[in-house]
């Protein structure tokens, strides 16, 4: 048998329990609060997720617009130099000028093409690197467009694109 002081020692521990059990939440008020608890943190979660998309979006649209423009511009200036080389009084190195600026106009818009591709299929995840790759080529392609027209200005002795040089 046990002695008096070892069931005292376990009755009381018993008792405690029991006591400390039901001055707690029951089950389902404790499973109730960590709902409430899981929903605010979703909540929070989702409001997050949400600016996020909304920022990724905008930002998606806008260098995709940046991207579309520079592809415009060359397509019109394509289409200038195409008309210039179906002229058949072409002297010969205009001729070659013109199919080199063209291949040049080609390779430009490949690169833009090849980048607004990525843009748009860009995810949330891989946006960061679609962004940087993306800026890099536009500000490459503006560059590429801004010395072509410093060139015109040049060859031309006139300011075409009113920059003052």
């Amino acid at each position: 048998m046990m002695n008096p002081t070892k069931t005292g020692i376990v009755l009381t521990a018993i008792a405690g329990g029991m006591l400390l059990f039901s001055c707690s939440s029951t089950p389902a008020e404790q499973q109730d609060q960590m709902n409430d608890k899981l929903e605010k943190v979703q909540e929070k979660v989702q409001d997050v997720d949400l600016s996020t998309r909304e920022a990724f979006e905008s930002d998606r649209k806008s260098i995709a617009d940046d991207l579309r423009d520079l592809r415009d511009n060359i397509d019109k200036k394509l289409e200038s130099v195409n008309a210039d080389l179906a002229k058949t009084d072409l002297k010969a190195n205009a001729r070659k000028e013109k199919e080199d600026f063209k291949a040049d106009l080609e390779s430009e818009k490949t690169t833009v093409n090849v980048e607004l591709d990525k843009v748009e299929n860009a995810t949330a995840e891989t946006w960061n690197d679609v962004k940087v790759e993306a800026d890099k080529t536009r500000e490459g392609v503006k560059d590429w467009w801004g010395r072509l027209k410093e060139n015109v200005d040049q060859k031309t002795s006139s300011d075409k694109d009113n920059d003052g040089h």
